[in-house]
């Protein structure tokens, strides 16, 4: 397994007091988070199509989907067509 040191700043450093013995557990669910954010963004942006937002965040259309609606992204065209295309 590889290890890897990481700068924290002081004042977060209190932040992790409580999860001191679950980091990785901590690291992998930020490192999902971020996944998802950037998909979500190139999307947003018309830089990657639905399909292609969802392998970058590693979840299926109809999850992306639900994340996408809770931050208030629009799809690009309306639920009948993903239904369609999801059949």
């Amino acid at each position: 397994m590889a290890k890897a040191t990481v700068e924290i700043p002081d004042e977060r450093l209190v932040e992790l007091d409580g999860y001191k013995d679950r980091l990785g557990e901590l690291l992998l669910l930020g490192l999902a988070q971020i996944k998802v954010h950037e998909a979500l963004y190139l999307y947003k942006r018309g830089l990657v199509s639905f399909g292609r937002a969802s392998e970058i965040a590693g979840l299926s259309q109809q999850e992306l989907m639900r994340q996408a609606k809770a931050d208030g992204i629009q799809p690009r065209w309306s639920e009948k067509m993903v239904k369609e295309e999801l059949e």
